[in-house]
């Protein structure tokens, strides 16, 4: 086992995998060596080019257990999937900032068992606040008292962290209704109910390490705003044409100084692939 690096999962539609290079690609221009392992399940990934696949320095073929139906299931299991002792996990539909390095954030979040990005900390009041579940509901059958809006677009861990077993029991045997989102049920769902049963002390609150465009709203910021985070979120239905060509523009930049990659996969909104998506 490597004592750190990062991982991701690409499993479905092809789209996923030719993000995930583009993200690997970013990654590599900050860090040449830092290992990357993806996890995949045979489909969208054995449709890159060799020279792309053989990039990723780990590939772990996704468990037949995990194969349900259910993609976000399959966070819930990276203490049993990473090949680190030290972990960063990233959604593969974003893209490295062009003036921070991974090694920054590792060094920022080492020593933490577990931490992932967090917006704020929720009451049983606060029902409005959560789109998976309703926080009154979950207080009373858990018996908890406050909750952490949180986002797993990023999480980092040491080691295996009790929090997954604990969110891979909740989501068995779930307590109460928890809302749908696309093809599965949201895996944030089941990190805030473990988060709150174990009584994890997140590392900050809020902690948002990622431009995500419906948050912040790009519109009225320059690409100088976007470089200000770590990372630069792509995620969601739908991105506006001013996000598109900031990703493709920077994803370009990151394959040419590479001087070894053609040009990149162009991003596309998931609502016109994804007919789940459209809903959302």
């Amino acid at each position: 086992m490597q004592d750190k690096g990062i991982l991701l999962i690409a499993t479905g539609h092809p789209y996923y995998s030719h993000m995930a290079f583009n993200l690997l690609v970013s990654i590599r221009y900050h860090v040449p060596d830092m290992p990357i392992a993806i996890i995949q399940d045979g489909q969208g990934f054995n449709l890159l080019a060799d020279y792309q696949k053989e990039e990723f320095t780990h590939v772990i073929d996704l468990p037949k257990e995990l194969t349900d139906g259910d993609p976000y299931k399959v966070k819930l299991y990276l203490d049993e999937l990473t090949p680190f002792k030290k972990t960063l996990f990233l959604d593969v539909d974003m893209l490295w900032g062009n003036f921070k390095s991974p090694s920054d954030l590792f060094n920022e979040l080492d020593g933490n068992e577990f931490t992932m990005i967090s917006r704020s900390e929720l009451t049983p009041d606060d029902t409005s606040l959560s789109r998976w579940f309703n926080l009154k509901e979950a207080s009373e059958a858990y018996k908890l008292d406050t909750f952490y809006d949180v986002s797993s677009e990023l999480i980092y861990f040491e080691g295996k962290p009790k929090v997954f077993q604990t969110a891979r029991k909740v989501y068995l045997k779930p307590k109460m209704n928890i809302a749908p989102f696309g093809a599965g049920l949201p895996d944030e769902a089941f990190f805030m109910i473990a988060i709150a049963k174990e009584g994890v002390k997140l590392h900050h609150c809020p902690f948002e390490p990622t431009y995500w465009e419906p948050r912040y709203h790009p519109k009225q910021h320059s690409r100088q705003h976007i470089d200000g985070f770590y990372a630069m979120s792509v995620g969601g239905a739908f991105s506006s044409n001013h996000i598109k060509k900031i990703y493709d523009s920077l994803s370009t930049h990151y394959h040419n100084s590479s001087g070894r990659f053609s040009e990149p996969y162009q991003l596309q909104n998931k609502s016109r692939i994804f007919k789940e998506r459209r809903k959302i």
